[in-house]
C-alpha cells in the first residue's frame, strides 16, 4: 500500500525544490522555537549529559557524518520536543535538523496535515509494510547524504512502557548505509505527563520532564568484522539487538534521576 500524500519534491523542479527547502527551513525552525520555549519555560525540563547531544551535531555538521538519534516513544509530542534540549541556534537550524520516521495513518491524514508534517522533514511509514517500504529507502537515502533521521524503534506509543522488541528499520538504518553513521540514544520521562496518551490531548504546563542522553556509539568496526559473517537479515537483527540493549540500559537510570527530579 502506497502512501497516500508524498509531498517531496523529485529533484525535476529546482525552482520547486528551493521554495520546499526554504519552507520547510521556517516550519523547522519555527517548530524548534516553539518546542524549546514549551520544554524550557512552560515546564521544567531537566537534561543529563546534555553536551553529548550537542557535541554530536556540531560534529555531525563539520565531518559530513551522518547521525542516527533514537529514544522511547510516551507521547505524540515526542519529537520535535526532546530534542528541543538543544542549543538555540542547533534547534532553529532547520537545514540540519533531524528527519523523522512517523506513522502515516497518524501524521498523513490529510493534504494540509501531510504538507505541514512534510515541511516539518516528518516521513510517513506505512505500519506493516516492512523495512524495504518508499519511505525508509528516502530515510536511507539521508542517511547516504550525511543527515540525521530520528527513529523511534519501538514502533508506536508504549502506553504500558513495557520493554518492547524494536523494529528492524533502525538496523537497517545502520548496517546498510554506505558510511556508518554516528548513533546516539536517549531516554526521557515525563512527557506523556506533559501531553497525556488519553483524552483531551491538551499539551499541559508546569510538568517534569527528565532526559538523559547516552553515549554516541560508532559501529564502523563491528559492522565491517561481521560484515562477512552474517547475512544481512543476521546483521540488521544483530544490531537492533544492540540498540535496544542500550536504550534500555538507560532506563532504569532516568527513572531514578526523574523521581529525584518529580521531588525536588
Amino acid at each position: 500500500m502506497p502512501v497516500k500524500y508524498w509531498l517531496f519534491p523529485d529533484g525535476r523542479s529546482p525552482v520547486r525544490a528551493k521554495l520546499w527547502n526554504w519552507s520547510s527551513n521556517f516550519v523547522c525552525g519555527l517548530a524548534g522555537v516553539v518546542c524549546k520555549v514549551y520544554l524550557e519555560r512552560l515546564n521544567s525540563c531537566t537534561v543529563y549529559n546534555r553536551e553529548k547531544m550537542i557535541d554530536t551535531f556540531d560534529e555531525m555538521r563539520k565531518s559530513g557524518r551522518s547521525l542516527i538519534t533514537y529514544c522511547n516513544h510516551d507521547s505524540c509530542i515526542d519529537d520535535p520536543t526532546t530534542l528541543a534540549m538543544m542549543k538555540w541556534r542547533q534547534v532553529m537550524n532547520g537545514k540540519r535538523l533531524r528527519w523523522v520516521l512517523v506513522a502515516d495513518e497518524i501524521c498523513f491524514t490529510s493534504k494540509p496535515l501531510a504538507l505541514f508534517f512534510s515541511l516539518g522533514k516528518a516521513i510517513p511509514t506505512i505500519r506493516g509494510e516492512g523495512i524495504y517500504q518508499k519511505p525508509m529507502d528516502f530515510a536511507m537515502e539521508k542517511i547516504d547524504q550525511g543527515g540525521w533521521v530520528h527513529v523511534f524503534p519501538e514502533g508506536k506509543i508504549n502506553l504500558e512502557k513495557t520493554y518492547m522488541r524494536f523494529k528492524w528499520g533502525i538496523g537497517r538504518l545502520l548496517t546498510e548505509a554506505k558510511q556508518c553513521p554516528i548513533v546516539l540514544p536517549y531516554y526521557h520521562m515525563g512527557m506523556d505527563d506533559a501531553l497525556p496518551t488519553k483524552t483531551p490531548y491538551i499539551p499541559r504546563i508546569k510538568k517534569k520532564i527528565t532526559i538523559l542522553v547516552g553515549t554516541p556509539i560508532d559501529f564502523t568496526e563491528e559492522i565491517e568484522r561481521l560484515r562477512h559473517k552474517m547475512t544481512a537479515t543476521e546483521l540488521r537483527k544483530h544490531f537492533t539487538d544492540i540498540l535496544q540493549e542500550k536504550l534500555y540500559a538507560l532506563r532504569k537510570e532516568a527513572e531514578e534521576l526523574h523521581q529525584k527530579h518529580k521531588e525536588s
